[in-house]
C-alpha cells in the first residue's frame, strides 16, 4: 500500500509561471498511471496538447474553463466537474482566480516532465531518457 501526504507530493513538485504540479504517484510506483494535484495560477491560460498521454482531470477547488481545440467546445469547470482527454485533444485550460485539479496520466509520468513548446510532455523511459517528443 502506498500512502502519500501533501507534503510528500510537494517534494516531487514541478512548477512554472502558470502552474504547480504536485506528483503523488509516478511510474516507479507501478500503478499504471500517475496522480497529480495541479494548481493553475490566477489569470493564467495554458495551451496544452498531450500527444503521448491520456489525461483525466477533476476540479476540486476554484473555477476555470477548458476549451477543446481539436473537436471544438468550451466548458466551465468548478468543483466536481471532470474532463477526460480521451483523444489527445489540444486544449486551453484557464482560470481567472486560480483553480486546483486532480489529474491522472496514462502512461504514468516518470516525474521531471514539464511542458514543451507545444504544451506536451515527452514520453520518458524509466531512467528519464526521452523516448518520444
Amino acid at each position: 500500500m502506498l500512502i502519500r501526504t501533501h507534503e510528500d507530493a510537494k517534494n516531487d513538485a514541478v512548477e512554472d509561471d502558470k502552474w504547480i504540479s504536485r506528483r503523488y504517484t509516478l511510474r516507479a510506483d507501478g500503478m499504471g498511471h500517475s496522480m497529480h494535484e495541479t494548481y493553475i495560477k490566477p489569470g493564467k491560460e495554458l495551451h496544452m496538447w498531450y500527444k503521448n498521454h491520456k489525461e483525466t482531470v477533476l476540479c476540486i477547488e476554484g473555477e476555470g474553463k477548458i476549451q477543446d481545440l481539436t473537436e471544438g467546445g468550451e466548458w466551465e469547470l468548478k468543483p466536481g466537474v471532470l474532463y477526460a482527454l480521451d483523444k489527445n485533444q489540444q486544449h486551453i485550460l484557464s482560470s481567472e482566480k486560480g483553480m486546483t485539479v486532480i489529474c491522472a496520466f496514462s502512461p504514468a509520468l516518470v516525474g521531471p516532465e514539464s511542458h514543451d513548446e507545444q504544451g506536451s510532455y515527452p514520453l520518458l523511459d524509466d531512467d528519464g531518457t526521452v523516448m518520444r517528443r
